[in-house]
């Protein structure tokens, strides 16, 4: 057999191939190999919530940071100054509202007067009214008693109107100190924002912005590459779904310490990947690798070392090489 495959190399390429391709279809049953993954660590991005000036930096690359720890300022001059404009606005807003409850207790008392001078006004109206019955009232008494009466009712009207301006004027003012106070609870959060802290203990990534850089809302700063969550994500081909489960045995080698084996073991498995770059970033996308055919979809497993060495450094991007059994 081997000598006819000797006189024939075709044959004896073709065997080979398939040979191989026979061995590689056995193989995937009971491993998963890949050479795309990388060590991963979450990682903190911090972001400017308001604009201005770098005024100080409190850190440099690579510079091991504590949760709390200042990492930059941005100058607080203009954001002082609203919080103390939008204080007296509350001051001055308090004052009128103070103002407008003073009033309303003025028209309740005008209202109380007017209405005591409508119940005199009435009660004589009915004596003169009852001395007019028995001949001892003349007409005139009786229309000056009538006029008295209509007039203490106008007094009423106009005393009620006044009270009625003088709670709208009260409302107006409770809605014009809520609205400073509002005003002044976001200045007082834009000028604490003027001070930025790490959310989180790790290291500080390069980064590229120098004291005096303008900063607008939004601008990412710096990150915080912290230790949370250390893990290596093997890119694998979406034909081992199948098999691959979670606590599977994985055995790997990390760049940035060649020629170790570690432990590890799989600890997540991706529900699913964007089909495309344009997808929202919160799917993770894995670019396909396309020559002259399109090449399976490859899915991102998280894999956690049983224990990772403590002389070992945590450098996120670093590249590993993943073996997982089935």
């Amino acid at each position: 057999m081997l000598a006819r495959l000797l006189r024939h190399p075709v044959l004896l390429i073709v065997s080979v191939l398939v040979g191989l391709f026979a061995l590689y279809e056995i193989s995937v049953r009971f491993f998963a190999y890949t050479a795309d993954a990388y060590v991963m660590s979450d990682i903190v991005v911090i972001s400017s919530e308001i604009e201005g000036p770098v005024s100080r930096l409190a850190v440099q690359n690579n510079q091991d940071v504590s949760a709390g720890q200042v990492l930059f300022e941005i100058e607080k001059t203009p954001y002082l100054l609203k919080v103390q404009q939008t204080q007296a606005a509350v001051t001055q807003a308090q004052a009128d509202l103070d103002l407008a409850r003073d009033e309303v207790n003025s028209a309740k008392a005008g209202v109380a007067s007017a209405q005591a001078v409508r119940t005199n006004a009435e009660a004589q109206l009915g004596r003169v009214k009852s001395l007019s019955t028995d001949g001892f009232s003349t007409e005139a008494s009786l229309d000056v008693a009538t006029r008295d009466v209509a007039t203490a009712v106008a007094n009423v009207q106009t005393a009620q109107a006044a009270l009625d301006v003088a709670n709208r004027r009260v409302a107006v003012a409770a809605a014009i100190i809520a609205s400073a106070q509002a005003d002044l609870a976001r200045a007082q959060y834009d000028f604490s924002k003027t001070v930025m802290s790490a959310p989180e203990a790790g290291r500080i990534a390069p980064f590229t912005i120098r004291q005096g850089d303008y900063l607008e809302r939004g601008t990412q700063v710096l990150a915080v590459v912290t230790d949370n969550r250390r893990r290596v994500v093997a890119n694998v081909f979406e034909r081992h779904l199948a098999r691959i489960r979670p606590g599977q045995r994985v055995w790997l080698t990390l760049g940035s310490d060649p020629w170790v084996i570690h432990a590890g073991h799989v600890s997540g498995i991706a529900a699913g990947v964007a089909r495309s770059a344009k997808n929202p970033e919160v799917v993770p996308y894995v670019e396909p690798t396309t020559d002259w055919v399109r090449l399976p979809r490859r899915f991102p497993i998280e894999v956690t070392l049983d224990d990772w060495p403590p002389g070992l450094g945590l450098f996120n991007g670093a590249d590993a090489r993943v073996l997982i059994w089935f």
